[in-house]
């Protein structure tokens, strides 16, 4: 089910990205991966993750990282089992946030502080959005990632 998401605040990619996912969404449900196609938001493509979800245990496995994402992380994590990435297993939250979008079948927001390569950024903002082949039970994530410099004090 579709969730409203206050996104006034979080950057112009995850708006755009959560406005394509919501004009994919069928009634308010999630739509099944073949309803997105990569081609209508190229642009956005550097900073999208499309995660496979795994059950009996859950667990998430990246099957799609875009470059920017690849860039401003510690190392490639894609087709991965999250279970046994360091800092990615049960009790993250990274876990708890993809697990809180399998278990709702709804979108989430969310800005945490940055830990990666990269000295000059501050936030990583992400909205999540489950994708359904049955429109119910979430089997894929398609996430919408971007990251937030630290400002100049003179700024």
């Amino acid at each position: 089910m579709t969730a409203a998401l206050d996104l006034s605040r979080a950057s112009v990619r995850l708006q755009q990205g959560f406005a394509y996912w919501l004009d994919t969404a069928d009634g308010g449900r999630p739509p099944p991966r073949a309803a997105i196609d990569p081609a209508d938001f190229k642009r956005l493509l550097p900073f999208v993750v499309l995660i496979e979800v795994r059950r009996d245990p859950l667990d998430f496995v990246e099957r799609v990282t875009g470059e920017v994402v690849l860039d401003h992380s510690e190392r490639n994590s894609m087709n991965r089992p999250w279970r046994t990435y360091p800092g990615r297993g049960p009790g993250s939250a990274i876990w708890t946030h993809f697990e809180t979008v399998v278990r709702t079948a709804a979108p989430l927001f969310q800005a945490v502080p940055y830990v990666g390569p990269k000295q000059d950024l501050v936030t990583v903002e992400c909205v999540t959005c489950p994708l359904s082949e049955d429109g119910e039970r979430v089997d894929r994530t398609l996430s919408f990632v971007d990251y937030i410099p630290r400002r100049d004090p003179a700024d």
